[in-house]
């Protein structure tokens, strides 16, 4: 082997061990993911941890382009959900009789569990949330549209 292909092949290996060590670093930072689906033990009186995990839907009047704004936020009663580096909401969806029409990814620490989106709502009868909490599971709520 020449001097310049064992240069190569010394470069190559380097690069494979940062990749790999920095990959082995990211997987063991990476907070779990809880993605099981999650209801209130009695939904005519959640908890306050309940609470704080469940989206409250605010549906907006209709624009003149026929839009309406819906409003989520994840917390309920005043209750709000944390936003930390180990515990965060990591998306909210939006469903108009359970067709998807609006997801957001959340970061953790640096966005809060909020979000909104304007929809045609024209004969739609429901519209569900739902949030995922990273480390409590995914929690679900619904408004019935008159």
């Amino acid at each position: 082997m020449n001097r310049r292909d064992a240069l190569k092949a010394a470069g190559i290996a380097i690069a494979t061990a940062a990749v790999s060590a920095n990959a082995t670093e990211a997987a063991s930072t990476t907070p779990p993911m809880n993605r099981i689906d999650m209801k209130p033990q009695d939904p005519a009186k959640p908890t306050d941890f309940e609470l704080k995990h469940m989206p409250q839907i605010t549906v907006k009047e209709k624009d003149s382009k026929g839009y309406t704004m819906v409003e989520i936020t994840i917390g309920q009663n005043g209750i709000i959900h944390p936003s930390t580096p180990d515990h965060w909401i990591d998306f909210i969806e939006l469903y108009a009789d359970d067709k998807l029409v609006g997801k957001n990814m959340l970061e953790a620490d640096i966005s809060r569990g909020a979000t909104a989106f304007a929809v045609k709502l024209d004969g739609v009868k429901t519209l569900t949330s739902k949030a995922g909490c990273n480390l409590h599971g995914i929690w679900t709520a619904s408004v019935a549209l008159s």
